[in-house]
């Protein structure tokens, strides 16, 4: 729900939302201003005209002979006026009076009737030696707001403008939450995919050039692919041809120039796979623990133990690819760390855990984000000794491919705690 809230087309809805009503509610009290001026003119002008026509008519005959007009009829003695009138239409009566003074010459009063028939009652011009004559003239009843026909039509007209402006946003909206996941995608997966062309002018264009960074890096794809499978089997070669030679010769220095060559071989290997990515590689379901047990069996002899072995975590996963960033960690433990060893699976917070332990030096919380570092070198902090720099690099591509992250820690005792956090519903 924050998610959806916090999105540019929520927040386009609301500004947009909360525009069209400020414009059509100030527009809808100005018409209604106006629109209440003038009928009150009219009305009163009619007012004016009917008055006079009565004067004129009782000069001539009495009241009993005045005739009955929808509703207009004269009494002789004062109306009663009713009580709590509402404030607005307090405001109407004064400003019928005002008007009838100003057209009549003299003055007026006007008395609201609210039963049996809504109306008003108006004085008329006699002698003065005789009591004022009043004059009725009923009225409508005030309609609801609802009921306004000027409202109904600006509710349409807002509706229309709304719904309109609503479509519009989503066929910008939508291209750009298309092309924010692809984006999303570049950096999960090795081969991006392109996305239809769709929205407004701008937003195709943009789409557009996402199309041609997609076919640009599909390129440098294949380019790379290409040059890393000629690196590979360039350096085998010679790696092989001098191991040979080396074999040959039986020298004093042997066994020290075999052991430089295997280096060479390693480091070769690790430039490769970290160069190289694991995303080809398909997915198969595997018990975590089965396959952690099975990996890390070769090394029982170098003093790894299992420890906290959960079982039942069956998970996709890229065995290859995941088995070397696991071997790293457990390489990396016996080389820069001291006995014991330990690997561990465990849940925990939603995730899969696997847990390379061991009792050295550990490192620094400080240089855990520099040993993620790609050639990074941690002599210093682990015993002494470095590589290439790229085996916990490699392990934390690996994790990330598998939608997890690796992670450094301390190891409860000294040490370092190397886990790889797999989500238990990775894909």
């Amino acid at each position: 729900m924050r998610r959806i809230a916090g999105s540019l087309y929520a927040q386009l809805t609301l500004v947009l939302l909360a525009a069209l009503a400020a414009s059509f509610a100030t527009m809808y009290l100005i018409f209604l201003s106006h629109l209440e001026d003038t009928r009150n003119n009219n009305f009163a002008r009619s007012l004016v005209t009917q008055i006079r026509l009565a004067e004129a008519l009782l000069r001539t005959r009495p009241v009993s002979g005045f005739p009955a007009i929808a509703g207009i009829h004269i009494e002789r003695n004062a109306p009663a006026s009713p009580q709590n009138i509402p404030a607005e239409a307090a405001r109407r009566l004064h400003f019928l009076k005002a008007k009838l003074e100003e057209a009549l010459q003299r003055r007026v009063e006007v008395v609201a009737a609210r039963e049996p028939t809504p109306g008003l009652w108006i004085t008329l011009h006699t002698d003065q030696a005789e009591p004022p004559q009043w004059i009725f003239f009923p009225t409508q009843r005030p309609h609801s707001r609802f009921e306004d026909p000027l409202l109904r039509v600006l509710l349409v007209g807002f509706t229309v403008f709304f719904v309109g402006s609503m479509l519009l946003l989503w066929r910008i909206q939508r291209p750009l939450e298309r092309l924010g996941k692809a984006l999303e995608a570049v950096g999960q997966s090795s081969l991006p995919q392109t996305i239809p062309l769709s929205g407004v002018g701008e937003i195709r264009m943009l789409g557009a050039r996402y199309n041609e960074m997609v076919e640009r890096l599909r390129r440098y794809e294949e380019d790379r692919a290409t040059m890393l499978a000629g690196v590979s089997h360039d350096l085998r070669t010679p790696l092989t041809r001098l191991r040979l030679l080396v074999e040959l010769v039986q020298g004093a220095r042997c066994s020290e120039m075999l052991r430089n060559l295997d280096d060479i071989g390693r480091i070769t290997e690790q430039f490769l796979d970290y160069a190289r990515g694991n995303n080809e590689e398909p997915l198969e379901q595997r018990d975590l623990a089965l396959f952690v047990e099975e990996v890390a069996a070769p090394y029982a002899t170098e003093g790894f133990s299992l420890v906290g072995m959960e079982e039942g975590i069956v998970l996709p996963l890229r065995a290859s690819s995941l088995r070397r960033a696991l071997v790293n960690l457990i390489e990396n433990a016996i080389e820069y760390g001291r006995f014991p060893f330990s690997v561990s699976v465990s849940r925990e917070d939603g995730a899969a855990m696997i847990a390379v332990e061991d009792a050295g030096d550990g490192i620094e919380p400080g240089l855990i984000a520099y040993a993620m570092r790609p050639f990074s070198r941690l002599d210093n902090a682990r015993g002494g000794k470095g590589h290439c720099g790229l085996g916990l690099v490699i392990a934390a591509k690996i994790a990330e491919e598998h939608h997890g992250r690796l992670e450094l820690g301390k190891r409860p005792g000294g040490g370092l705690k190397a886990s790889i956090r797999l989500p238990l519903n990775a894909v």
